[in-house]
């Protein structure tokens, strides 16, 4: 195992992997409302090892551009290859004797918009990805406090734009602002997450549980019931936010003191995340419609055991053809 990896980070990512997977099968609201915390933590994650990615890449003279590349080639193509396999396989299952899919909700899948709703999520990974430079101007403020107020004063400005719904009028805040803002901001955080202490991640999880319940109180006010914070996921706002980061920071300060051994497991699944990911979607698919509806705990345990261990199969497969390869290079 590589031991220059981070083995907390390795463990949160599967948490919040686990979550997502959970989140499209669940059908219990209880468990839903707990685990909705998963794609800031792992969006959060993913700003947390972008900072010594990005620093490195500075060190070696790299331009921008290079950078850009590198993280979107390793987040879209592999989608894209996933969704040629995902639209091929679909038409062994028709729907009234008629594939499934139109050619408009091909396209957007690709394009990451209004197509197969479960990869919207690389869209908000590659957004992120544009966030990165601004590691280099936040490490010249040296006070913390300073750039949680930077932040703060962000997060404000976009809140009052979806409070005058901005959102609604502007098809690019709609579809870029809408998200670079607030999982940007997120993004930043799990960047500087990188230097807090437990303690610090302790206090900055308890200023969010209080945002969220002073919001889950005034929605509670003008709804007579409380409100799962997916209700204010698309776009993402403070009620659903400050949920999100309450439970990140805390589960942060947490890891951090945790004295974790490496795992082969674990350290598999974090780093072959996307592949899971995207595989998940394919069993999510395909096994109602060759077993009929099970139980969700059933289908939750079968699709992530398929998930996984169609991507060992998958990597094990690209390890020989590599290794063929060198022999023939030789």
């Amino acid at each position: 195992m590589n031991s220059s990896r981070v083995i907390f980070i390795d463990y949160l990512k599967v948490i919040g992997l686990l979550c997502i997977i959970l989140a499209h099968i669940s059908t219990d609201t209880g468990i839903l409302q707990i685990r909705n915390f998963d794609v800031p933590l792992m969006v959060m994650i993913s700003g947390f090892l972008a900072v010594d990615s990005f620093k490195r890449n500075l060190k070696q003279n790299k331009s921008f551009l290079r950078y850009f590349w590198k993280r979107i080639s390793r987040l879209l193509f592999p989608t894209w290859i996933f969704l040629i396999v995902f639209f091929s396989i679909m038409v062994l299952f028709p729907i009234n004797g008629t594939y499934p899919y139109d050619s408009t909700f091909i396209i957007n899948s690709f394009l990451l918009l209004d197509g197969l709703p479960y990869v919207w999520i690389i869209r908000i990974f590659l957004i992120c990805t544009f966030v990165t430079p601004v590691i280099y101007y936040f490490d010249k403020i040296e006070n913390d406090y300073i750039q949680f107020l930077i932040l703060l004063l962000i997060y404000i400005l976009y809140e009052i734009a979806v409070f005058l719904k901005i959102n609604e009028l502007n098809i690019i805040f709609e579809f870029i602002l809408a998200y670079i803002i607030p999982y940007g901001i997120i993004y930043l955080l799990g960047m500087i997450s990188k230097k807090t202490s437990p303690k610090t991640d302790r206090i900055i999880s308890m200023i969010c549980l209080i945002a969220f319940i002073v919001s889950a109180y005034i929605i509670y006010l003008n709804t007579g019931m409380f409100q799962p914070t997916q209700i204010m996921k698309y776009p993402p706002t403070v009620y659903y936010i400050s949920y999100a980061l309450f439970v990140s920071f805390l589960l942060l300060s947490i890891f951090k003191k945790c004295n974790l051994k490496p795992n082969r497991f674990i350290e598999f699944c974090s780093k072959s995340s996307l592949w899971i990911y995207l595989w998940h979607i394919l069993f999510i698919t395909i096994i109602p419609m060759i077993f009929g509806e099970l139980n969700w705990v059933l289908n939750y345990i079968i699709v992530v055991i398929c998930s996984i261990g169609i991507t060992y199969i998958q990597n094990k497969i690209l390890d020989l053809f590599h290794a063929d390869i060198k022999i023939l290079r030789q």
